[in-house]
């Protein structure tokens, strides 16, 4: 006999008609015969049949009852059942059905007809289920796939937001004619690492529409908000070309639209890029239209039309296909993968519109689309008129800012940007204490914070979840996450957990400034002094190197007795700190070996390093010999600015100071303290010529607040 067969479990309480099904089946089947619910189920424990032929009348539990509790164990619920009766009985059948039978066959039953339902049952299952698993193969493949995706553009973009950062701050650092060419040169290095960092975007995100898995959001934004990011984005990009970029967007007066801000801007940017790229010469035109309005719905039109090289009837055929341009002379001439359209046009058809597009060569291309928006009304006059959008002023403000972040050094870049723009800051070093904080003011009913800014990764409470909590308190502060990961998937998640926006590491001056404008009212516009600006850009990176220096020297160290200890998590928060502070002042190659061992450090599951393989061992001891000499050399770089910072302290040390100067300094250094304010260190100067201070000085200097604030006690009550 065939071991091979296919098995069926034959189910009748009438032991004669067992041993009849038995005999017309056993020739093409093996057929395990039960006489009762109870065996069946015993059965299953141990053996899983093809199919199950169950008798309907059945005592104690009849053929509904156990059928019913095979399709609600996941291990039964896809074994064919047919069911065996001895009169036909349309309403049974139809609760047979309903109840998940895949057959019925009336008593008396021919063999070769039973037989053949049986075989056609068990092919259909077994076709099913090879279906269902190339499904899942295939679910499998394409998650595999996005995940590795997301991985690793994470992995990429984060050097490259440095190489951004970096070339940029240089740039701002040079004078005109120090180095011929290097200016060029930097400015190559930005724009094709943004370049780069564009392909990944659009990679990641057609594989995600590809996949199905693009959600849209609908939640209430301002369109003007969406314009306002578009032309900051493309404006650098148009002047360097010599184009001239007109916006006219029609205000929608007392209404904000439902939908998703992120996606209308990402559709917006993609077909203006694109202009902007294929336009050598003149002029490229967005305009937004209001079509039609009403209490609860308007219809939008956006037309971006350009004086580029256009496009022949055969080449508006493919120009929406996923990585198809015009030509090869196109993708040689122009660049880019051909994704950008195909995104635009998806995220459109995903909002219920339709991209449209007419083009001639040598004179243009038009590119259009209309979206119906569901809308909310808003109270009071907003018709102020944004159909001219103008180039940024130097703003200045007037409130109170949360900045969470666990960086020293990131706490001073960020409260030295928005000081110079009017605005107080109080700085938390987790998600935590941020979260404390602002529960503190709403317990003490003190006026909630104009904004926060909110980094992601933090110890004890990451900034996901700070966000979340503080989101709960209903102050209505708006959050700004500040992450180097600006991926259009990120931006998604932290708008999901309550942060309406996010300003990228590093960030410029006036994308800063851009971000402040979409939720504060500034009390006063100034125009720009670019040089004024460079100066004082190169001052503070002066002073972060300053403060490098001070900082980190004893880290390696710190790191090493870390270790010593089992530590591991500490060693590695140390090591991601260094890797941060590092890229901050454009030290790349520490930059790299601090992240190195943050990397090998904080792994999940535990550390790898505590495996004490040989290999392990002498591949780690490498690791930390390389970010011995990168931060030995580094310091010994910055220590020039030491012994600068100690000459210009002993050259002040004989100034006299009445008593009501060293009181206001102590005054101002009490209230910074408090607020965690790390512009306290701008006052070390003026501390020097205070008698017995030293010990303040310290603390400062390491950003020790609550230190610092009892030594500055201390001070007071000796004199």
């Amino acid at each position: 006999m065939d071991d091979t067969r296919y098995k069926i479990a034959l189910v009748d309480d009438n032991a004669a008609a067992l041993a009849q099904g038995k005999a017309l089946l056993q020739e093409h089947f093996k057929v395990f015969t039960l006489q009762s619910a109870q065996a069946l189920f015993d059965y299953l424990d141990h053996d899983c049949p093809d199919l199950i032929l169950l008798d309907l009348a059945m005592p104690e539990m009849d053929g509904f009852e156990i059928i019913t509790k095979l399709k609600s164990n996941a291990n039964h619920m896809n074994i064919p059942v047919i069911f065996l009766t001895s009169k036909k009985d349309p309403e049974s059948e139809k609760r047979g059905f309903a109840l998940g039978a895949a057959d019925y066959v009336t008593k008396p039953f021919s063999g070769p007809i039973l037989q053949n339902r049986i075989s056609n049952h068990i092919r259909y299952r077994n076709t099913l289920s090879e279906s269902i698993a190339a499904k899942e193969h295939a679910e499998l493949v394409s998650k595999t796939k996005s995940d590795f995706l997301a991985m690793m553009s994470h992995e990429i973009r984060t050097p490259m937001n440095s190489v951004v950062g970096y070339a940029e701050l240089a740039m701002d650092s040079l004078e005109i004619d120090e180095v011929p060419h290097l200016k060029e040169y930097l400015s190559k290095i930005k724009e094709s690492t943004l370049w780069l960092l564009n392909i990944i975007n659009d990679l990641l995100d057609i594989n995600k529409i590809e996949a199905g898995k693009l959600k849209l959001d609908s939640i209430p934004f301002d369109m003007h908000s969406v314009f306002t990011r578009c032309q900051s984005v493309i404006l650098p990009d148009a002047s360097a070309k010599g184009i001239d970029v007109h916006f006219y967007a029609e205000p929608i007066p007392h209404k904000k639209l439902l939908g998703d801000p992120i996606r209308v801007f990402q559709a917006l940017l993609n077909l203006l890029s694109n202009a902007i790229k294929f336009t050598d010469t003149g002029t490229v035109r967005f305009s937004s239209i209001t079509k039609a309005s009403d209490s609860s719905k308007v219809l939008v039109y956006f037309e971006i039309k350009d004086t580029g090289i256009g496009m022949t009837d055969e080449q508006l055929a493919v120009v929406f296909d996923p990585f198809v341009q015009a030509d090869t002379g196109t993708m040689r001439n122009y660049g880019g993968t051909g994704l950008g359209l195909a995104i635009a046009k998806s995220l459109i058809e995903q909002m219920g519109g339709n991209l449209h597009v007419e083009s001639k060569p040598s004179i243009g291309s038009t590119f259009s689309f209309e979206i119906s928006f569901n809308a909310i009304d808003v109270p009071g006059d907003d018709t102020e008129d944004y159909t001219e959008l103008k180039q940024l002023e130097k703003p200045c403000f007037d409130g109170l800012v949360l900045i969470c972040d666990d960086h020293r050094l990131n706490q001073q870049l960020i409260c030295e940007h928005l000081e110079k723009v009017g605005l107080k800051t109080i700085v938390a070093e987790n998600g935590k204490q941020g979260v404390d904080i602002v529960q503190q003011r709403l317990d003490n009913n003190e006026k909630a914070f104009d904004l926060i800014f909110m980094d992601i990764f933090m110890p004890v409470m990451d900034g996901v979840e700070a966000a979340k909590r503080i989101t709960a308190l209903n102050t209505g502060t708006p959050i700004v996450a500040l992450t180097a990961n600006i991926m259009v998937s990120e931006l998604e998640k932290y708008a999901k957990h309550g942060m309406r926006d996010c300003l990228g590491k590093p960030f410029t001056t006036q994308e800063l400034w851009q971000l402040l404008l979409k939720y504060l009212i500034p009390v006063s516009l100034t125009a720009i002094d670019e040089d004024c600006q460079r100066k004082e850009d190169a001052e503070l990176i002066k002073m972060l190197s300053l403060n490098f220096v001070k900082f980190h020297k004893d880290t390696y160290a710190n790191i090493e007795q870390a270790l010593k200890d089992g530590d591991t998590v500490l060693a590695a928060r140390i090591a991601h700190t260094l890797k941060g502070n590092a890229g901050q002042i454009g030290r790349q190659r520490l930059r790299e070996a601090a992240a190195a061992i943050d990397d090998w450090l904080y792994t999940d599951p535990p550390p790898r390093i505590m495996s004490h393989t040989e290999e392990n061992t002498r591949h780690f001891a490498s690791l930390m010999d390389n970010l011995k000499t990168e931060l030995c050399l580094a310091l010994d770089d910055l220590e020039p600015l030491l012994i600068e910072n100690a000459a210009n302290s002993n050259i002040n040390a004989g100034v006299s100071y009445c008593e009501p100067r060293i009181r206001e300094i102590l005054n101002k250094l009490e209230h910074m303290l408090s607020n965690h304010n790390p512009d306290c260190i701008r006052l070390l100067d003026e501390l020097a010529y205070i008698p017995e201070s030293d010990e303040l000085a310290q603390q400062i200097e390491d950003l020790e607040f609550e230190k610092a604030a009892l030594a500055l006690r201390n001070l007071r009550t000796k004199g």
